[in-house]
């Protein structure tokens, strides 16, 4: 009987038992092979539920991180990622919690190189799917218990970083208000973890829209876009204010280390103003604009610009200062 022959249970079963004895980074012969007699069945979701079922059983970190790569492979190809991502999830929580310090609790500062780099490939696969599968994506982000473990650990597992990273990624429509030019426009973001990131990619989609903006330099640009991983630094143009307050009040700062979320809602809108600067020189560094999941690109687009009309009705509900009145000369 040839392999196109043998039932799925038992291929699966030769894919997790070559796993098992896989040791180093080198994929060895009979793991490829197995992996290989299961190409047949890979626009099968049965067939990969039931090979994702046995990752968290598998030995070795290595061999579950090579089956969550071909899993990966699998989703990037077009196939349905959402029965797998479970398992998938599992396994990588369950090598995480095996890195614990010598008390038991804490998390040392390195771990094995075959655990880094089995947690790397499981994170790597894992986030091919995740990425592709926005209903699971959101499942995951309310798990408080899931974020927690992978920030646990980040620091030493890249594969939980990448992981948390994504569930840390926030997409949505904000009102930005110019207020000295008294312009306004809706934007939207997409996978973006911090506002650091946000505010790159947004003055770079402004720049000619509204007054005094300047010119994002590409090398930046292509950082916050995702591609390029130079060293760089951006600048703030405005003081970004949080819709909610009025006035440019720097205890009132929509601060850049934190999530695009956190920007306040006004009448079901996030509302972000900007000022001009009230503190010079605030900078960050290309750090907050990586690292780069290829499966969820970030970006900011301007949807659209406001009315006077709308203008007008925003500038009420917000409660922004009116310009000063132009005065009028008198000669006589």
């Amino acid at each position: 009987m040839n392999d196109e022959q043998l039932p799925v249970e038992r291929l699966v079963l030769r894919v997790v038992e070559a796993a098992d004895d896989q040791r180093g980074a080198e994929i060895s012969a009979r793991l490829r092979d197995s992996l290989s007699a299961m190409a047949p069945h890979s626009d099968s979701s049965e067939a990969r539920q039931m090979l994702a079922s046995k990752l968290v059983g598998v030995r070795t970190p290595i061999g579950a991180g090579i089956m969550a790569m071909w899993l990966g492979a699998v989703a990037e190809n077009g196939r349905d990622p959402t029965p797998v991502i479970p398992s998938m999830m599992e396994a990588l929580l369950k090598w995480s919690r095996t890195i614990r310090a010598e008390d038991g609790e804490s998390c040392p500062e390195t771990i094995d190189d075959n655990l880094q780099t089995g947690m790397q490939w499981l994170g790597q696969g894992l986030v091919a799917n995740l990425g592709r599968c926005a209903a699971q994506r959101e499942v995951y982000m309310a798990r408080e218990d899931v974020l927690a473990e992978l920030e646990r650990t980040e620091h030493v597992a890249v594969g939980c970083m990448w992981v948390a990273e994504l569930l840390r990624k926030q997409s949505g429509t904000l009102l930005v208000v110019h207020v000295a030019g008294r312009k306004g426009c809706f934007v939207s973001y997409e996978n973006i973890s911090n506002c650091f990131h946000l505010f790159t990619l947004l003055q770079a989609s402004l720049a000619g829209l509204v007054p005094g903006t300047k010119t994002t330099p590409r090398n930046v640009v292509a950082v916050a876009r995702g591609e390029s991983t130079h060293a760089v630094t951006d600048v703030a143009w405005w003081h970004y204010g949080r819709g909610d307050v009025p006035e440019a009040n720097f205890a009132a700062s929509v601060w850049g280390e934190g999530s695009p979320d956190q920007i306040p809602v006004v009448n079901g809108v996030q509302v972000l103003l900007l000022w001009p600067p009230i503190m010079g020189g605030r900078s960050w560094d290309g750090g907050f604009l990586m690292p780069l999941l290829a499966a969820t690109p970030p970006s900011v687009t301007v949807l659209n610009h406001l009315t006077s009309e709308q203008l007008d009705e925003w500038w009420a509900t917000l409660g922004l200062p009116q310009p000063p009145a132009k005065p009028r000369w008198k000669f006589w």
